[in-house]
């Protein structure tokens, strides 16, 4: 017994069409279709830290950032000092306008700066190549520090709002602010073959491999940065250097700056309403007797 209906002639008409459709989407959501193919429908993914045999290569390499990643920063400065410059918010367009350098006697000379260059020339380029590093770090770096127990580990770093705050976040579900205030030494030593020297000591038997640690010392703690790079790391020590004095100098100026401001000697007392009446009430003096 059969009922023809133009409502049940569409939905089989609708039906037929979805069908492949669904075939499709399911396919895809099931491993490429695996139970069609009466094949094992669970997918497993060995990893390993054993090098690749020889003659095989890995697929789907990363080769390039995350576009839509506005928090990192390719790690060790990885492509040099004339790489161009990320996009960068308003807000860090202001921050970068208003950074000038602090006061100092005697300015450090850029890595990448040749001696015979003229001294306005060298802090021109030490003021563009602070300001690119205070914004680098203000959007937030990833770095690998050296801990107390000589393990590596890779961390988090970014420079907060004020410029004069380092936040550190180990990936261990605590972050930790340093204030840059605090910093009582800033110094650069060099790792070779498990033997540490101070920087510009010479390496008896200098490695490839020697590592470059950048450490900032606080009143309690020591962070210490390892690079493998000479110029990288130098110019991480001379702009944390920069950031440390500015922020050092601004509390100095606070501290100075008196909360109220001064008042005059003669306004001092606050007239009251008798003081007021008095003085309306005292007789003007006639011009003999001026």
């Amino acid at each position: 017994f059969f009922v023809h209906s133009p409502t049940i002639s569409r939905h089989f008409v609708a039906m037929s069409l979805l069908t492949p459709r669904l075939d499709w989407i399911l396919g895809c959501c099931t491993a490429g279709g695996c139970e069609a193919n009466h094949t094992q429908a669970e997918y497993q993914v060995q990893l390993s830290s054993e090098p690749a045999p020889s003659g095989t290569s890995a697929k789907h390499l990363l080769t390039s950032g995350d576009s839509f990643d506005i928090t990192f920063t390719p790690r060790l400065f990885g492509l040099g000092f004339s790489r161009t410059p990320g996009p960068i918010t308003p807000r860090q367009q202001d921050l970068r306008a208003q950074l000038e350098l602090p006061q100092l006697q005697t300015y450090p000379v850029p890595p990448n700066i040749t001696a015979d260059e003229a001294e306005e020339v060298r802090k021109e380029k030490l003021l563009e190549m602070y300001r690119e590093f205070a914004i680098e770090l203000h959007t937030g770096m990833y770095l690998t520090q050296l801990t107390s127990n000589r393990d590596y580990a890779d961390i988090h770093v970014q420079l907060m709002e004020d410029l004069t705050t380092l936040k550190l976040d180990q990936s261990n579900g605590r972050i930790i602010e340093f204030p840059l205030t605090n910093v009582s030494k800033v110094y650069r030593i060099v790792k070779n073959d498990d033997k540490w020297y101070a920087a510009g000591t010479p390496l008896p038997n200098a490695s490839p491999t020697a590592e470059q640690i950048v450490v900032v010392e606080f009143m309690r703690r020591k962070l210490a940065f390892v690079f493998k790079e000479l110029q990288v790391s130098q110019r991480f020590l001379i702009c944390m250097e920069l950031l440390i004095r500015r922020a050092q100098q601004k509390q100095a100026m606070r501290s100075l700056t008196p909360t109220f401001p001064p008042h005059h000697t003669q306004s001092r007392q606050c007239p009251t309403p008798r003081l007021v009446h008095d003085a309306m009430a005292r007789p003007i003096p006639s011009p003999s007797e001026k």
